[in-house]
């Protein structure tokens, strides 16, 4: 089973396209303590849903140890900075990332990473989901998500072969 990083934007559309029971079982989700703070605001849609899943670790939390990631992420949220430092400390295989300039950090950076659109298509991918249900959340994601059309090509070209690596 892979480690898998999460930001905020990720989790949430991936809650909201209802998803992420489906992707807590094709991986172990980890997510450092800025997004576990973003994502339990109380009064948000999923905040209890995310507490539950962090009280009972089945998203593991950690705080990086490092921060010289700052000096190296520049300008970035401290989310997707944390989930940079926690990949660079080994806890994930590769990043689940859905901010543009965390996505444009980790390919130039050489950071294994995927946005939620390719989630869901590895999720179906691996057979956790119905073809309905991978519709359903694929049209969701590029209703509400917001993807250049460059970013949807790719994403809607990608086979098995090109995403190997991830599933």
């Amino acid at each position: 089973m892979k480690n898998v990083i999460l930001d905020s934007s990720s989790a949430i559309l991936l809650y909201k396209c209802n998803i992420i029971p489906m992707l807590l079982e094709y991986c172990t989700s980890v997510i450092p303590v800025a997004v576990m703070s973003e994502l339990t605001l109380l009064g948000y849609e999923g905040a209890e849903f995310f507490t539950d899943l962090c009280r009972k670790e089945i998203i593991k939390v950690y705080e990086p140890v490092s921060r010289k990631t700052k000096n190296l992420t520049g300008s970035l949220h401290g989310g997707e900075r944390d989930a940079i430092a926690l990949f660079y400390e080994g806890k994930g295989d590769f990043i689940i990332i859905d901010d543009g300039k965390g996505g444009a950090f980790c390919r130039d950076n050489k950071i294994p990473y995927i946005n939620a659109l390719l989630a869901v298509k590895i999720i179906f991918f691996k057979k956790l989901i119905t073809e309905q249900e991978y519709t359903d959340a694929w049209r969701w994601l590029l209703a509400n998500g917001r993807y250049s059309q460059k970013v949807i090509v790719w994403a809607e070209k990608a086979d098995k072969r090109t995403l190997a690596f991830f599933i």
